[in-house]
């Protein structure tokens, strides 16, 4: 009996052909998976039936197969027994928090059971040391940035000493010391947890944790392998829409920029630290017609609340912001948003509109464009959605509609923060679309994000935030060779590494 198992897994939400089909596979004890696929190939809907989550807590009508624990069907457990059982992080943290501090978080799953009030107090304690989150003590998680959340998530997890944990893309929104301390944490939960299944599009974050990889495509698993050696294997992750790990750099092409489109000069936040510091002190910025600027850091560094300043957001104490070389200092919001486009992480924040046709209809109110909505739609590959409501629509797609309706827009620069469809092929290929459409038109591109390979693919200049200003402002090149980015502590990007070793 294994301990760990599927067989014949197959659930679909009204299609004719079933979302997974046919997913079966073992586990024994101490074996950690990672599930590679495509965005849209299922992986989330295959970590949730994993997790029990799809039937016990949302039925499914063409559910069959079995997934079992120990020999017990998931579907057969109380959900006390299951969720002590199997700890879950989504891919979208958000489902799982309300507005309490991090520590209430992480105690929930072990108040909810009524353990002792003292074994709760150390268990919340170990783990925020273990994860490094005793900075975080006291704040409410709606607070934190993306990448603190997943960590407290996390934390919350692990605390009730789960037999298996499934996580669905868990390195989204970390940065790379994040990622370190993620894997720290796995390597100790070994201890308690018997067995891990990670969902991924990049395997590289995570090799050091899992040993045995499965590729999920098309609503079909493949049989599980060796990690490693897989990583060497470009036509394998080509075959499965992904960008394989171990690709060499890009041929950069010759930079081309034009007048300054945003300008911050000496600028303070009224947003400080706990310490009293301001978050952003003095902090220096250009972005130029015809660029796109990769902006990196760590988690909490304030990356956030730089966008954040830009978009007229959050208070600036004093300092500068200047657009297309006039000072918007007193603009409001609505003024900034039509020479702004935001495309957030998760775009449920700024979705307001019953249908997609009406979300790209308001954007194209914003500028003077005389494209169709259709036009626009399928460009980035929404075609025929256009009376769907946008919040039916996958994360993935959401992220298209951002684009769709940054581009129409008509806004000089856009903001991107962290975005989800950067990793396989087609969605790769639409990010380009839409920065190559930015750049020829004269428009600009602030990037920001944890992902180091795509910030190397894409930008044409990078600057890293930190200590509450800007220590490095340059090439790609020069900053993964730079002081600043040694501070970090951060491997570079593979590419990157490759052509030093060279």
């Amino acid at each position: 009996m294994s301990f760990f198992s599927t067989q014949n897994l197959t659930l679909g939400f009204g299609a004719s052909e079933p979302l997974l089909s046919d997913v079966t596979f073992d586990l024994d004890p101490a074996q950690r998976l990672l599930i590679c696929g495509a965005t849209g190939a299922g992986k989330t809907t295959l970590m949730m039936a994993l997790a029990g989550i799809i039937p016990k807590i949302i039925p499914n009508q063409s559910y069959s197969g079995r997934v079992s624990l120990e020999g017990r069907a998931l579907s057969e457990m109380g959900n006390d027994a299951l969720f002590s059982h199997i700890g879950f992080v989504a891919q979208t943290v958000e489902d799982q928090l309300w507005d309490l501090s991090v520590e209430d978080i992480i105690a929930f799953p072990l108040e909810n059971r009524g353990v002792a009030r003292a074994e709760v107090r150390d268990r919340v304690r170990d783990l925020m040391e273990q994860l490094e989150l005793t900075e975080l003590a006291g704040r409410r998680v709606l607070t934190l940035s993306g990448g603190e959340r997943r960590m407290v998530v996390l934390a919350a997890a692990l605390a009730p000493h789960p037999k298996v944990l499934v996580l669905d893309e868990p390195t989204t929104g970390l940065d790379p010391a994040a990622r370190q301390r993620l894997c720290h944490a796995l390597s100790q939960a070994a201890e308690t947890v018997s067995s891990v299944i990670i969902a991924e599009q990049d395997p590289t974050h995570l090799a050091s944790v899992t040993e045995r990889l499965a590729i999920l495509s098309k609503g079909t698993l493949s049989p599980i392998r060796p990690l490693r050696p897989a990583l060497e294997e470009t036509a394998l992750w080509q075959d499965a829409g992904l960008l394989a790990p171990r690709r060499p750099a890009r041929t950069r092409a010759a930079q081309s920029v034009g007048a300054e489109l945003l300008g911050i000069s000496n600028l303070r936040t009224k947003l400080t630290r706990a310490s009293g510091k301001p978050v952003l002190d003095q902090l220096e910025l250009t972005l130029r017609e015809g660029e796109v600027l990769g902006v990196i850091g760590r988690n909490g560094a304030g990356k956030t609340t730089l966008m954040r300043s830009v978009l007229g957001l959050s208070p600036v104490a004093s300092g500068e912001i200047t657009l297309a070389g006039t000072r918007a200092d007193g603009w409001t919001t609505a003024r900034r948003a039509r020479s702004i486009a935001y495309v957030p992480q998760s775009m449920r924040q700024i979705l307001f509109h019953m249908t997609v046709a009406e979300e790209v209809r308001f954007a194209l109110s914003m500028g003077d464009s005389h494209e169709e909505e259709e036009t626009l739609l399928a460009r980035y590959g929404l075609a025929g959605l256009g009376e769907t409501n946008p919040f039916a629509l996958s994360a993935r797609q959401q992220g298209q509609l951002g684009l769709a309706c940054a581009d129409a827009s008509g806004a000089v620069i856009a903001i991107i923060d962290e975005p989800l469809l950067a990793r396989d092929l087609e969605g790769r290929a639409l990010l380009e679309k839409f920065l190559e459409r930015m750049t020829q038109a004269g428009r600009a591109v602030m990037l920001v994000s944890h992902d180091l390979e795509l910030v190397d693919d894409v930008s044409t200049r990078l600057v890293i935030v930190g200590d509450g200003h800007i220590p490095f402002d340059g090439t790609c090149e020069d900053g993964w060779n730079s002081p600043a980015f040694a501070a970090l502590g951060w491997p570079a990007p593979y590419a990157a590494q490759k052509e030093c070793a060279e």
